[in-house]
């Protein structure tokens, strides 16, 4: 049982730390910047050169392969990370790790291939994107390659960062130079796998140089405690993916391909907030975890310290975001489209619920009590898919906006619930009022 009793008074981190903080989140700050900023500088062009209707397939497209791409991850951005930052001084139980989680991740890559070649073949619009689809899946093994929960756990950011921009530069660059029609569809989807196929390549290759990483079959006994030990981080995280991606999905079922590239386009939108947040996320967990084992009171004091600097940032960019909803989605499109701007007003709070979320997702998982997580997730994609059924025959792109930010409130409460009331000493504003 882990004591939240406090070792030694510690209501701020010492600067040492502060400042490792700061060089990491700038790191990952940049990680985050070039995955959101370049795509956000390539899209409208894409928007603009390929058509609304074919950036809509090319996007209904990419939220199958992320499917793929989530189950072969298989939740290791969490739990390896958190195994890495307590075991990263031991390079034999580091090899170990290495080993199991990859081979794991071959055997799901394997086995996800064979399922989604038999739905392509019995899903009509799924075949009328069979080369798209083959295209994007090199999006897998390239995400398998590159082992970012590795980096995390050893607080390489910096190379991290380095990974990315070979990835998505050398996308933006291509995609600028190669594509200029919308029968170019298949060609962005292959500069897209393509580029990130060779930065996991290079990040494969650069990660057992610089660690000394040996790889060797674990055996089955431990892939399947690997199997079982992620299962409940694997279920939070595909859930996050069931009603956030399947919301594509739904709406690509009852409505067309403008209406899927219309909402393709705002969601990248909300993307950049999100993906954002996810670097934060990414710098403070290893701290979060070694602060979870030792000194309770000082975790607490450093999320709310988090929390009342984030929320106020993230309220004020949603609603600059808000305010200038119709200037920034012509900038993108290159026209004027009401059902846009409605849909990214109703779409606008989700940041908000996502940074809300941060801090007590971290404590439920630095205190292995994912299970609760993995509920409220379920419960969230139940609700997210259900009003999505309910509400994409009638009202389309916004219907579907509509269930995500549902969803997203639904996670909102859920973690309120589990850090205040379920998991009561692990209250972040409790025991301070």
């Amino acid at each position: 049982m882990i004591s939240l009793q406090a070792k030694t008074p510690a209501l701020a981190l010492p600067p040492w730390i502060q400042s490792r903080l700061l060089k990491h989140l700038f790191s990952m700050s940049m990680v985050q910047a070039i995955q959101v900023l370049l795509p956000l500088a390539v899209f409208p062009y894409l928007i603009r050169t390929l058509g609304i209707e074919p950036f809509g397939r090319l996007n209904y497209a990419l939220a199958i392969i992320h499917f793929g791409v989530v189950i072969v991850d298989y939740g290791l951005t969490l739990t390896g990370t958190r195994d890495v930052a307590v075991y990263r001084h031991d390079p034999n139980k580091l090899s170990l790790l290495f080993s199991t989680k990859w081979s794991l991740q071959l055997l799901l890559m394997l086995a996800l291939g064979l399922l989604l070649l038999s739905c392509t073949l019995l899903i009509p619009k799924w075949w009328e994107l069979r080369y798209v689809l083959a295209a994007s899946f090199l999006l897998i093994p390239a995400n398998m390659l590159l082992p970012t929960w590795l980096l995390q756990g050893m607080e390489a950011f910096a190379p991290l960062a380095w990974f990315n921009l070979l990835n998505r530069a050398g996308y933006a660059m291509l995609v600028v130079l190669l594509v200029d029609a919308p029968n170019d569809l298949l060609l962005v989807a292959l500069l897209n796998s393509g580029t990130a196929l060779l930065a996991g390549l290079a990040g494969w290759w650069w990660v057992r140089r610089t660690y000394g990483l040996k790889y060797h079959w674990p055996g089955w006994m431990a892939i399947r405690e690997s199997l079982s030990q992620g299962w409940s981080v694997f279920i939070s995280s595909f859930s996050i993916t069931l009603y956030t991606h399947s919301a594509m999905l739904i709406l690509g079922f009852f409505a067309g391909d403008r209406a899927l590239g219309i909402y393709a386009a705002v969601e990248k939108l909300i993307l950049a907030f999100r993906l954002g947040l996810s670097s934060l996320f990414a710098v403070i967990f290893p701290r979060v975890s070694q602060l979870a084992a030792n000194d309770g009171n000082a975790l607490r004091a450093f999320l709310q310290k988090i929390q009342r600097l984030l929320l106020p940032s993230v309220g004020l960019g949603v609603v600059v975001m808000a305010v200038l909803a119709q200037p920034i989605l012509y900038l993108i499109t290159g026209k004027h489209l009401p059902e846009a701007v409605q849909l990214l007003l109703w779409m606008a709070p989700i940041p908000v619920f996502v940074s809300f979320n941060l801090a007590p997702y971290q404590l439920l998982l630095a205190h292995h009590h994912q299970k609760w997580y993995a509920r409220v997730l379920l419960l969230a994609a139940a609700v997210g898919i259900g009003s999505n059924l309910l509400l994409a025959p009638q009202l389309e792109a916004l219907g579907t906006g509509i269930s995500v930010v549902l969803a997203e409130a639904v996670i909102a409460f859920g973690l309120l619930l589990g850090t205040e009331w379920r998991y009561r000493s692990l209250s972040l504003w409790r025991k301070s009022l």
